[in-house]
């Protein structure tokens, strides 16, 4: 809708008004007709339409007006800094919220005061020279202020001034530094500290800008290297000259890392020299503080520490540890040392050669139980027996322990004495030795074959036979198991020794012994009770079996020829049979056996008798 547009000035207003009223009196005078009043009437009702319309709009705008007029108040008074407006005479003629607080009293009682008087006495010279000059080059110009209210503490403020010209004055907008200040002084206290901290421990800093390769020096760094106070500026690569070169690649290497982002931090030990060319050990640690869009280090900054003597007492501690481990290793017994947990944490040369041949070849990490029945046994009595040596000696409840009795090793070839000894330091660590006890225990065992072996056929001795025997029997009496014993004379023995000769008798017995050890089992036991004579232990062996098997024995010794000195010699045995029963004991049972192998050697020699079949036996 478009509106006729009326004056807005009152005159021209009135002179319209005044020929309108002219133009009606002429109607009068004229005498209008009807249709003319009507036209003018239609006319005079737009004239109010329109007018109604107009005052709507009006009111619409006024309503808007009012709006955004309340919204700035709004923003002028919650506006997140002070805004004062002075007169040229310096009193305050509108001011927001935010000043009024700054100001320290109520909006209503600060307006027409003087703005300068809330200033510090000190700087409101320099307060109205701000003013002058803002309004000499009629540009905004800024200072700090401290407004000193009365009763409480100084602010310090950032002021932006601006000159409206006329009699407007000016406007000033005041920020608040009193946080930024308080920063300042807890960022000044926190590098006064660190420069404290750095100086007490004597640590060299350096700040270096990656893109021109400038890197500043702290008065320690160049106290530590010996450079004199106005080399403070240099440039990287004179430091990296001065890096060991053994030491420079991986120094390089992670620096490179840092500057591409790949870590944001190292650490580093290496060697640099200093002015007098000595060579120092330091610890470098360096961290990236800031890195350009593409991720490229733009700053990095770091410290230095001198650990050359750090670095002397581990070079010592390994000579030590070195000539430990040469003492450890000349000794021939197998050391290991263990951790509280039971883990092998060091060994000596003899364990692990050892260790190796029986397939482990690294030790160190493992748990001694988990490994000692590949090492030493596979009893599980012995590995259950150390494992309670261990835990006592862990606990302390024993000085040390070992074990009664050597332990014969997987392969068989070995036996080994195990000891465990505290060393009763602050890691409660343990020793483990594996003595090698492999030569006595063989003289042991030769010794006790001596007395338990007949020397001649290999056969058990008959103290050593009769004692087994004696065992076998009380077991079949608990647990009613079957045995049974037969009893061996070779036959004519004299005449082959008067004949031939007691080396061929000699011969001929260890033959006869051969010959039976291949027919019987492994749970069975011969042995030599007299000259010519020998016993066999069958043990859990029924009647049948034990039959059987004594046939066997006929047979083999008969087909079996001895030859002494080109000579052949064969021979024959009797054998009688005695079966558990009924005995007493085991004496009992020999001695039925014994009655029958006279009966066999009176029934005609080279056959079988029993003690439980009294008829005669054919010959085999």
């Amino acid at each position: 809708m478009v509106y006729r547009k009326n004056p807005t000035a009152y005159e021209a207003l009135r002179q319209m008004a005044v020929a309108r009223v002219s133009e009606w009196r002429e109607l009068d005078a004229a005498k209008p007709d009807l249709s003319q009043v009507q036209q003018l009437l239609e006319e005079l009702e737009i004239q109010q339409i329109e007018l109604e319309l107009q005052n709507q709009h009006l009111n619409a705008a006024r309503a808007q007006l009012e709006l955004a007029l309340s919204q700035s108040n709004e923003i002028f008074d919650f506006s997140p800094f002070g805004s004062v407006m002075i007169d040229t005479d310096g009193n305050i003629t509108k001011l927001n919220l935010v000043g009024a607080r700054m100001l320290g009293q109520e909006r209503a009682r600060l307006l027409g005061s003087r703005l300068g008087l809330y200033v510090a006495e000190a700087q409101r010279a320099e307060f109205y020279d701000l003013l002058e000059r803002t309004r000499s080059w009629c540009e905004v110009q800024t200072g700090d202020l401290l407004l000193d209210i009365a009763g409480k503490d100084p602010l310090l403020v950032h002021a932006s001034v601006l000159w409206f010209g006329g009699t407007t004055g000016w406007q000033i907008a005041l920020i608040d530094m009193s946080d930024r200040q308080q920063m300042e002084m807890q960022l000044r206290a926190s590098d006064e500290r660190l420069g404290l901290a750095l100086s007490a421990v004597g640590d060299g800093v350096w700040d270096w800008q990656v893109s021109t390769g400038d890197v500043v020096l702290s008065n320690e760094f160049v106290d530590f290297f010996g450079f004199p106070h106005e080399e403070l500026r240099t440039h990287v690569t004179e430091l990296m000259v001065r890096v060991h070169s053994a030491d420079k690649s991986q120094l390089m290497q992670k620096l490179q890392d840092c500057i591409t982002g790949k870590i944001n931090h190292y650490v580093s030990e290496h060697r640099m020299q200093c002015k007098d060319g000595r060579w120092k050990w330091v610890l470098g640690r360096g961290v990236v503080l800031l890195r350009d869009q593409a991720g490229q280090a733009l700053r990095v900054i770091g410290t230095l520490v001198d650990i050359t003597k750090k670095k002397e007492i581990e070079a010592a501690l390994a000579d030590v540890a070195q000539f430990q481990q040469a003492v450890f290793d000349s000794v021939s017994a197998q050391i290991a040392v263990l951790d509280e947990s039971g883990s092998i944490v060091q060994a000596n040369a003899a364990w692990k050669s050892y260790a190796a041949r029986l397939g482990h070849m690294e030790t160190i990490g493992q748990s001694y139980l988990a490994i000692l029945p590949d090492l030493i046994s596979k009893n599980q009595h012995v590995r259950h027996l150390v494992a309670l040596g261990i835990a006592a000696v862990a606990a302390s409840d024993v000085p040390h322990f070992h074990t009664p009795e050597p332990v014969q090793s997987p392969c068989g070839t070995c036996w080994f004495a195990i000891k465990v000894t505290p060393v009763r330091d602050a890691a409660r660590r343990m020793v483990v030795t594996h003595e090698d006890v492999s030569e006595i225990k063989r003289a042991e065992l030769a010794s006790l074959a001596l007395a338990n072996v007949d020397s001649l056929t290999g056969a058990f001795s008959r103290q050593h036979f009769l004692s087994v025997a004696e065992q076998e029997f009380s077991r079949s009496v608990r647990y009613e198991l079957p045995l049974l014993v037969l009893m061996l004379d070779l036959d004519h023995f004299k005449q082959v020794n008067d004949t031939y000769g007691h080396r061929a008798g000699d011969a001929v017995l260890k033959g006869f012994v051969q010959t039976v050890k291949l027919v019987l089992r492994e749970s069975d036991v011969i042995g030599r009770i007299g000259g010519e004579e020998f016993a066999v232990l069958l043990p859990n062996s029924t009647q049948e079996g034990g039959l059987a098997l004594a046939h066997r024995i006929l047979a083999e010794v008969r087909s079996n020829v001895v030859v002494v000195d080109g000579k052949r010699i064969a021979c024959t045995v009797s054998i009688g049979a005695g079966y558990f029963s009924d005995q007493v004991s085991f004496p009992a049972l020999l001695a039925e056996s014994d009655a029958a192998l006279y009966r066999a050697k009176n029934s005609g020699r080279d056959r079988l008798e029993t003690s439980w079949q009294k008829s005669p036996d054919p010959v085999s």
